[in-house]
């Protein structure tokens, strides 16, 4: 319980891009989605109740419907569109916080906070980092029921 309190501080602290190179680095970036889909515990040694997937919802079994983020991504060359949607119902006790877009080996491309009464949808325009692998990390936070993740290969 500890652990997982302290990974929520430094997600909400904002050090999630600092956080994932860590726990990327210590799996190597082409196997962190298997490795969270698989074994959880296998990226640094993380409890299986701190990253959720659609495949492994754990105690929330039935919210990976309305937590896990939707992706659109349109790749130009080295550029890259991408349209992230939650589709969770927002209120003031209960909403998506934040989404937040993640490299294979960790780098944070973008990201956006959400207030209660906003529309959980954020669109990001990046520029693709040079040789970076073609998969890219959605990070969705819910207040109420944890941190949520997607994966998206760029064509």
């Amino acid at each position: 319980m500890q652990e997982r309190r302290e990974f929520l501080k430094m997600v909400s602290a904002g050090s999630t891009g600092a956080l994932l190179a860590n726990l990327f680095a210590q799996t190597g970036s082409q196997t962190v989605y298997a490795d969270v889909e698989k074994h959880a515990d296998a990226i640094g040694q993380l409890p299986d109740n701190l990253i959720y997937t659609e495949e492994r919802s754990g105690k929330w079994k039935g919210k990976a419907g309305s937590h896990v983020p939707q992706i659109k991504a349109v790749r130009h060359d080295n550029k890259i569109s991408l349209e992230i949607e939650t589709k969770h119902g927002m209120s003031e006790r209960h909403y998506i916080v934040r989404h937040t877009v993640v490299t294979a080996d960790g780098q944070v491309l973008g990201g956006e906070t959400f207030h209660w009464d906003d529309k959980p949808i954020s669109n990001h325009e990046m520029k693709l980092p040079q040789g970076q692998s073609q998969d890219l990390y959605v990070l969705s936070y819910c207040n109420k029921h944890d941190l949520w993740l997607a994966r998206t290969q760029l064509k």
